[in-house]
């Protein structure tokens, strides 16, 4: 075995290591014995998470809505790293925590933008030029939302993560049937990794790309839901130490903690869900999607000023 094998080895030993001892701070397994094992908790609490002083304090996250940028890359599932860093998910999570509800923004992955430094480019390439820095000024730039935080995975921890959290819950009005990906019948379904991913990725939509972010928008609900209700195990915040262990994210695991606390005290999950509006053309023989700058604008402040979606953008 070469030097470097071992150095990997020996790197995700310790990975897992650390992984372990931080769930052991994060797990309170005495005290959910003594709470008879599993109880749900009273609303605002976070079971099985102790708190010593280097954890957050109780409350919201945020005293001010904020926004999370949402980064799906093109690779995993064999299809190499080098050449395929183009961010073909970009969604962002608007959190209002005083109004107890949250908005999803799609743009849409051809959307043709001023890219800082680059010029103007398909919107999923800034990551692949600068990584999630460029992508973050990319999408402040365009529309004028400022990024409190990013959170990206490729297909791979796509579908670990999904497969982590037990799978999400999703009813299909049509069958997916996807040559290249797989197929899905109509109805109430339970996906697990590789199905989520398929709905997410496949291109069998009759409205193809515009149609197929809001399938992605459906997948992000749903693990909402999900996480509401394993929010009462005292297991939760395991899982989401592991999860974030997992991405590339400044999120802090206190700050996950944090808000998941705040989350679990919400009365209902309340999440509306808009597409950038513009229109597809050509650009040098690619094709492209023109956004309207105006319609973007109207979509932006309604979702910063009153955290709703006008029905027009869904």
């Amino acid at each position: 075995m070469g030097n470097r094998k071992r150095l990997v080895i020996i790197l995700l030993v310790a990975a897992a290591v650390l992984a372990a001892g931080g769930a052991f701070f994060l797990v309170d397994p005495i005290g959910w014995w003594r709470a008879g094992g599993g109880e749900a908790a009273e609303p605002g609490s976070f079971p099985g998470v102790e708190d010593p002083a280097f954890f957050p304090q109780e409350g919201p996250l945020s005293s001010r809505p904020f926004n999370v940028l949402i980064l799906g890359l093109d690779h995993g599932l064999g299809r190499p790293q080098e050449g395929n860093e183009r961010s073909d998910v970009i969604i962002i999570a608007h959190v209002d925590e005083a109004k107890q509800k949250a908005c999803l923004l799609s743009i849409p992955r051809d959307s043709y933008v001023q890219i800082p430094g680059h010029g103007r480019k398909k919107i999923n390439e800034a990551y692949a030029l600068g990584g999630p820095q460029l992508a973050v000024k990319t999408v402040e730039q365009l529309t004028g939302m400022k990024m409190r935080n990013y959170l990206v995975l490729d297909f791979d921890e796509f579908r670990w993560v999904v497969d982590l959290f037990g799978g999400v819950e999703v009813t299909l009005e049509r069958p997916i049937s996807d040559p290249k990906l797989g197929y899905i019948p109509a109805g109430h379904q339970h996906l697990n990794g590789d199905r989520a991913l398929i709905m997410a990725r496949s291109r069998d939509y009759p409205q193809g790309d515009l149609e197929r972010v809001r399938q992605q928008q459906r997948i992000i609900v749903q693990a909402l839901y999900k996480g509401r209700q394993m929010a009462a195990d005292p297991g939760a915040a395991w899982f989401l130490y592991v999860a974030l262990s997992r991405l590339e994210t400044d999120v802090t695991p206190g700050e996950a903690i944090r808000l998941a606390r705040e989350f679990a005290s919400f009365p209902v999950v309340d999440v509306e869900g808009g597409v950038a509006p513009g229109r597809g053309d050509m650009v040098g023989g690619a094709s492209v999607y023109l956004l309207d700058d105006s319609k973007l604008r109207s979509l932006v402040y309604s979702i910063e000023r009153q955290c709703t979606v006008p029905q027009e953008f869904r």
